[in-house]
């Protein structure tokens, strides 16, 4: 199960922008940005906290798989 993802394409296609306006707001290439958006490379910190900024949403909110419960990855004991 995949406990991180992202949902900036979502995003940005609900907001109306292009790859490229986002890539230029992040300060990035656009190809860099459509890596990021298919879990192909992982953006840092800054870019993380720039997204956050640019959909005005927590980082919880664009990165982390919502579907999965807390006690989804929880280590299993051993019995």
């Amino acid at each position: 199960m995949t406990v991180i993802s992202n949902r900036i394409k979502q995003l940005r296609k609900l907001k109306g922008v292009s790859q490229q306006e986002l890539a230029d707001y992040l300060e990035i290439e656009r190809t860099s940005l459509s890596k990021i958006e298919n879990m192909r490379y992982n953006p840092s910190s800054r870019v993380i906290i720039e997204i956050s900024n640019f959909f005005n949403l927590a980082i919880g909110d664009i990165f982390f798989n919502q579907s999965v419960s807390p006690t989804d990855t929880k280590r299993k004991q051993a019995i």
